[in-house]
Protein backbone atom coordinates (compact mmCIF):
# COMPACT_ATOMS: atom_id res chain seq x y z
CA UNK A 1 0.00 0.00 0.00
CA UNK A 2 1.06 3.51 -0.65
CA UNK A 3 1.22 6.09 2.10
CA UNK A 4 -1.92 7.78 0.74
CA UNK A 5 -3.82 4.49 0.60
CA UNK A 6 -2.77 3.61 4.15
CA UNK A 7 -3.81 7.06 5.40
CA UNK A 8 -7.19 6.79 3.66
CA UNK A 9 -7.78 3.33 5.12
CA UNK A 10 -6.90 4.56 8.61
CA UNK A 11 -9.17 7.60 8.21
CA UNK A 12 -12.06 5.40 7.08
CA UNK A 13 -11.60 3.02 10.03
CA UNK A 14 -11.78 5.97 12.42
CA UNK A 15 -14.77 7.46 10.65
CA UNK A 16 -16.62 4.14 10.69
CA UNK A 17 -16.13 3.85 14.46
CA UNK A 18 -17.40 7.40 14.81
CA UNK A 19 -20.34 6.60 12.51
CA UNK A 20 -21.47 3.71 14.69
CA UNK A 21 -22.27 6.14 17.47
CA UNK A 22 -24.26 8.27 15.04
CA UNK A 23 -26.14 5.32 13.56
CA UNK A 24 -24.74 5.83 10.05
CA UNK A 25 -23.93 2.97 7.69
CA UNK A 26 -20.68 2.43 5.84
CA UNK A 27 -22.10 3.41 2.44
CA UNK A 28 -23.18 6.81 3.75
CA UNK A 29 -19.81 7.44 5.38
CA UNK A 30 -17.93 6.41 2.24
CA UNK A 31 -20.13 8.68 0.08
CA UNK A 32 -19.47 11.67 2.35
CA UNK A 33 -15.74 10.89 2.61
CA UNK A 34 -15.33 10.64 -1.16
CA UNK A 35 -17.37 13.79 -1.89
CA UNK A 36 -15.40 15.85 0.60
CA UNK A 37 -12.16 14.37 -0.74
CA UNK A 38 -13.01 15.49 -4.27
CA UNK A 39 -13.89 18.97 -3.05
CA UNK A 40 -10.70 19.18 -0.99
CA UNK A 41 -8.59 18.32 -4.03
CA UNK A 42 -10.14 21.21 -5.95
CA UNK A 43 -9.80 23.72 -3.14
CA UNK A 44 -6.50 22.45 -1.74
CA UNK A 45 -7.96 22.04 1.75
CA UNK A 46 -5.67 20.70 4.46
CA UNK A 47 -6.24 17.24 5.93
CA UNK A 48 -7.55 18.53 9.24
CA UNK A 49 -10.01 20.82 7.48
CA UNK A 50 -11.13 17.98 5.22
CA UNK A 51 -11.72 15.57 8.10
CA UNK A 52 -13.60 18.23 10.09
CA UNK A 53 -15.88 18.72 7.11
CA UNK A 54 -16.49 14.96 6.84
CA UNK A 55 -17.48 14.78 10.52
CA UNK A 56 -19.68 17.90 10.17
CA UNK A 57 -21.56 16.31 7.27
CA UNK A 58 -21.89 13.04 9.17
CA UNK A 59 -23.53 14.92 12.05
CA UNK A 60 -25.88 16.66 9.62
CA UNK A 61 -26.98 13.39 8.04
CA UNK A 62 -27.46 11.75 11.43
CA UNK A 63 -29.69 14.65 12.56
CA UNK A 64 -31.88 14.21 9.46
CA UNK A 65 -32.87 10.71 10.58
Amino acid sequence: MTETTERSAAEMRGLLRFAQGLGLDEATVREIYEAVGREAMVTGARDDTRMAEVRKRMFAVARED
